[in-house]
């Protein structure tokens, strides 16, 4: 079987005005269940897996070296990764492959442009998981008249399968 856990920030969520790196931050908040509680389920399961998505226009992560937006761990540790990318290698999904928008850059959303981006994918490292907290920055108004912005959509904690140490 599968432990599904909701949580109150399923909904895709508009990130606008915050320009500063980190600037917009929001906790999650999951259903019947502490953090205690996650954390004693993410042990005992062989894996876990959450999705993340991030919809940009003109907003970035730049994780390799000028962080502007990141996930946050249940030990409050800063992210600098996010779904369907390895742990620390602070990339996306795209830059796993070679396969961003600008293929110099770790993430789509890392090209920075009026064009609609996304970078999403699944997180499975469970011991960096449930996510706790998301930040993004970025989404301000740019120096030529540009609002920049962004949503994000995470989904439910899933884990299945029992852990053999």
């Amino acid at each position: 079987g599968v432990t599904v856990i909701s949580h109150d920030s399923e909904s895709r969520t508009l990130v606008d005005g915050y320009n500063g790196k980190g600037d917009y931050s929001h906790s999650i908040h999951y259903s019947g269940a502490s953090l205690s509680q996650l954390a004693s389920l993410t042990d005992i399961s062989s894996n876990c897996e959450q999705f993340i998505k991030y919809e940009c226009y003109g907003s970035l992560f730049l994780f390799r070296n000028d962080p502007h937006g990141w996930w946050v761990s249940p030990d409050s540790l800063q992210m600098l990764y996010w779904g369907g990318a390895s742990p620390d290698s602070r990339k996306c999904a795209c830059g796993m492959t070679n396969s961003c928008a600008d293929p110099s850059q770790a993430c789509n959303c890392d090209k920075n442009d009026a064009v609609w981006r996304e970078d999403s994918g699944l997180l499975t490292d469970r011991s960096a998981l449930p996510v706790k907290e998301l930040k993004f920055g970025d989404t301000g108004v740019y120096s030529d008249g540009t609002d920049e912005k962004g949503f994000y959509t995470l989904g439910k904690l899933r884990c299945y399968g029992i852990a053999h140490e």
